[in-house]
């Protein structure tokens, strides 16, 4: 019988090994921590899942955050300059913030639940040979362990060579949540981005940022800085720079209530985002698959971390159910063509991701300042922001934003039949 091994507990690990338990495949997930200690541990992150991510846990029966008041369904985004401005729209398809502290110990358990084998232990490429000959295929969904050092970075889809941004994120104290629930963006110039949003913990529903800064702004002072050696000039100089940054937000802080909830509650760093081989020749003639951050990693600028490698995991999985159905070896041509699909799946990820490192093009600012005069573009535009391969169409040319500003601005043909009906029954009248 086949045997999938997957090495990491991450979104893409576990949608991958839940999608295949649905396939009637067995697989052997390989964390390293127990669920109870992630569960413990520092946050993670503070990434928001997207309708189309959201449709995937739907289809893996693990919505569990399903209800409609823990998701966002509206966003702000505030453009700072000389000449500053905001548009705030709802979206077609709410969002969801849930802390991973919460989501992949309840995933684990759940796959644990249907049938899979969870195995707890850090994996390294040494120990990789070994699960090689264990399964029929192995899959590393996690950079830990030097595991990365086994997939070449791709140097035509990687542009940068440094972190473009410096990372801080965090859930707070004192800060009273938008009703309804909004996600906040601040896109500051010379300085990077600020946002807000809802957070769903174990603790209920928190607020949480994120900072985006450029290296060498003031905003990288809250990466480089040591909290834990002064936390309250720490908690003191963050609000400082949401006072100045992200006003939407320090309006709702209580500043004597205000700070990081607890030593655990944020994180620091940067990486360096990058697109590698996503397969790699073992001995005896076995290959080993990567698949979500292991095989792409984007800055989250975008939002689109857990969104790609959840998309990464299904389509790994599309390939491989593929492969046994038809008794297809997992060899060098398998790993070509799973990668040619896989890149198609989270292609669009990256280069929204990348395009949102850059400075606004002037008819992105121009659609972006249309959606602060009209709701109707406002909600057009963000609704398509969160799914990449809309928001990319969206902005590719001058010629097609001016489309989308029309179409949205448009009345549907039913809404204008009704409106002429309207105007003629008036004449009549007359």
């Amino acid at each position: 019988m086949a045997s999938i091994g997957i090495v990491g507990a991450g979104t893409a690990g576990l949608h991958l090994g839940l999608k295949l338990l649905a396939q009637n495949v067995a697989v052997t997930l390989y964390a390293e921590q127990e669920p109870a200690r992630v569960r413990a541990g520092r946050l993670l992150n503070t990434v928001t899942h997207h309708a189309p991510t959201r449709a995937r846990e739907r289809e893996l029966g693990v919505d569990f955050w399903a209800a409609a008041e823990l998701a966002m369904d509206r966003c702000a985004i505030h453009v700072h300059g000389p000449q500053p401005f905001s548009l705030t729209g709802r979206l077609s398809e709410p969002g969801l913030c849930v802390d991973y502290r919460a989501y992949l110990p309840r995933l684990a358990e759940e796959f644990v639940a249907r049938g899979g084998r969870l195995e707890v232990g850090a994996v390294d490429v040494a120990a990789l040979e070994t699960l090689a000959e264990r399964h029929t295929l192995v899959v590393v969904a996690t950079g830990r362990s030097g595991l990365t050092s086994l997939f070449p970075r791709v140097p035509e889809l990687s542009p940068h060579a440094q972190p473009p941004r410096l990372l801080f994120a965090a859930t707070l104290d004192g800060v009273r949540m938008p009703e309804p629930a909004c996600m906040q963006a601040n896109l500051v110039p010379g300085q990077g981005e600020v946002f807000e949003s809802q957070f769903i913990t174990r603790h209920g529903r928190v607020p949480s940022v994120l900072i985006e800064a450029l290296p060498g702004s003031e905003l990288a002072m809250l990466s480089t800085r040591r909290r834990d050696e002064d936390p309250a000039a720490f908690d003191a100089l963050l609000l400082h720079f949401l006072h100045r940054f992200a006003p939407s937000t320090y309006e709702r802080i209580t500043p004597s209530a205000f700070g990081v909830r607890g030593p655990l509650e944020f994180l620091q760093g940067a990486f360096t985002p990058v697109v590698r081989r996503p397969w790699a020749a073992l001995g005896g003639g076995r290959f080993v698959m990567a698949v979500g951050d292991t095989h792409v990693t984007n800055d989250p600028l975008a939002g689109q971390g857990a969104n790609a490698a959840s998309a990464s995991a299904f389509s790994l999985a599309a390939s491989i159910q593929e492969a046994l159905r038809s008794d297809r070896p997992f060899d060098e041509a398998f790993c070509h063509d799973a990668e040619v699909r896989m890149w198609a799946a989270v292609a669009p990820a990256t280069d929204w991701s990348n395009a949102l490192l850059q400075p606004l093009a002037p008819h992105v600012g121009e659609l972006l300042f249309t959606g602060s005069r009209d709701t109707r573009v406002a909600d057009a535009f963000l609704s398509a922001f969160m799914i990449p391969e809309r928001i990319l169409a969206v902005c590719a040319t001058p010629e097609a934003t001016a489309a989308f500003i029309a179409n949205a601005t448009t009345p549907p043909p039913e809404a204008l039949a009704t409106t002429l009906g309207a105007t003629q029954a008036r004449a009549l009248a007359l």
